[in-house]
């Protein structure tokens, strides 16, 4: 399942990269907003049996290191497993209108009745392209890897992809 991930991914930065030819430079809190990020995938893609996967983020304008953001969020599958994370993502810019943004974060997993991924601490870290719309407002597709890094008995680990949408917070309130 790992070289499915990494081939996967390795495959959607190289599609993105190749279809754009203008300079890119990472984000900071300069060129974006906080953003409240919903989602909605599949968990689980490689398995049997593979889940609805609903997601709600908060992604953080201000920069640590000069690109790297904040992210937390809770994500919850159709087979009552919950992942509540937080960590650090970097959107890299192409231009005006479009966007990669990577992110690797640790959380606490609950279980429910779908893939029992082994320990109670589970880490998140995946890719999203995305179209960035001219009031910063984005819709991407995403590929994640949620795994417990061997600090359980088993680690199974699961792929997610899911379809994004995020709004400025200041949009809202």
């Amino acid at each position: 399942m790992r070289i499915r991930f990494e081939v996967i991914l390795a495959c959607m930065a190289a599609f993105f990269m190749i279809g754009t030819c203008q300079a890119q430079e990472f984000s900071n809190s300069r060129n974006d907003v906080a953003q409240l990020g919903f989602s909605t995938g599949i968990f689980n893609i490689t398995a049997d049996d593979a889940a609805a996967e609903m997601r709600l983020d908060y992604r953080d304008n201000h920069a640590l290191l000069g690109f790297l953001r904040p992210i937390g969020g809770v994500m919850v599958t159709s087979d009552g497993d919950v992942h509540g994370y937080g960590g650090l993502m970097a959107d890299v810019l192409w231009n005006a209108h479009f966007a990669t943004s990577f992110y690797s974060s640790a959380g606490a997993y609950h279980h429910g009745d779908g893939e029992d991924l082994g320990h109670w601490i589970e880490f998140r870290s995946g890719v999203e392209v995305s179209y960035r719309f001219d009031d910063k407002s984005r819709v991407g597709l995403g590929f994640a890897h949620i795994s417990n890094a061997d600090i359980g008995d088993r680690n199974p680990g699961a792929e997610v992809l899911s379809l994004t949408y995020t709004v400025p917070v200041k949009a809202l309130f």
